[in-house]
């Protein structure tokens, strides 16, 4: 009854075990992933060093609210592929929730897709109308 379903493991888990050797006897413990991530995350709007600023706990009860803090943007210029004459456009990407990362809501933030994606929207509001 040692081995029950309580004590089974995912495959997709990351699993860590440390074998200790004290004295002779041989000990294996198994020890929780915990990561740190250090950078700066402030856009240039910090001036302290990293060594004095806060440490925020982040888990996946906090995280939205986390991110909606921080709103972390993106500028990117890239070429604009869909007028196809080679000109760029400047981009600015803004995240506060974890579905902002999603290509659709990453699409919305785009002019020129937010209208593609309206149009496919009408398209497929019409087939479903139509069937």
């Amino acid at each position: 009854m040692a081995d029950t379903f309580q004590n089974e493991v995912p495959r997709a888990r990351i699993n860590l075990k440390l074998s200790l050797h004290t004295g002779g006897a041989q000990k294996k413990v198994e020890l929780p992933l915990k990561l740190l991530t250090v950078g700066d995350f402030s856009n240039g709007r910090e001036n302290r060093p990293l060594s004095e600023r806060e440490k925020i706990n982040i888990n996946k009860n906090n995280f939205n609210s986390v991110l909606s803090e921080f709103s972390p943007e993106v500028n990117l210029t890239v070429q604009n592929t869909l007028a196809g004459d080679g000109t760029e456009e400047n981009l600015k990407l803004r995240f506060s929730d974890i579905k902002d990362f999603e290509p659709e809501q990453v699409a919305r933030q785009i002019p020129q897709l937010r209208a593609m994606l309206a149009m496919r929207n009408l398209l497929r509001d019409l087939k479903s109308n139509l069937l």
